[in-house]
């Protein structure tokens, strides 16, 4: 006796697919990977069917809330490391333009072409005040 049959005795075959919770909860699995033999056991009433059909939409509107999670997460997951990549290979452009800059300036300093910077030249560096700015925007420090 039950909320599907509450004026006679439950059939055999019903009390077998799902008269304890185990054996209701596997006869629910069956429903849902496709075996709907077993929903014909309790569609026989209109409260039987408004049963399965409130598991069937609930399950589905369950697994569809689940997928939707996992596919939302691995976007969010895919978009954060292509910014990462992103903002990596923009820093990556930046750096090789600061270097450029450098080995530019460094070159324009050189005046004697030795391939290496000498105290006077240097100095000629750190009087010039287009120079000096130029070298502090390249390395993005100060000039103070």
């Amino acid at each position: 006796k039950g909320l599907i049959y509450p004026n006679q005795d439950v059939p055999d075959d019903v009390e077998a697919a799902f008269g304890e919770v185990f054996t209701s909860l596997f006869s629910l699995f069956r429903l849902m990977n496709g075996d709907t033999s077993i929903v014909d056991l309790v569609c026989t009433t209109v409260i039987g069917r408004l049963l399965v059909v409130a598991f069937v939409v609930l399950a589905n509107w369950a697994i569809l809330a689940i997928l939707t999670s996992v596919v939302s997460d691995n976007m969010i997951a895919s978009s954060r490391e292509l910014e990462m990549e992103d903002t990596r290979k923009e820093k990556q452009i930046v750096y090789e333009r600061c270097v450029t800059r450098l080995r530019d300036l460094f070159e324009s300093i050189d005046a004697d072409h030795s391939g290496t910077v000498s105290y006077q030249e240097w100095e000629a560096l750190l009087d010039n005040p287009v120079m000096l700015s130029e070298l502090a925007d390249a390395t993005n420090l100060s000039r103070a």
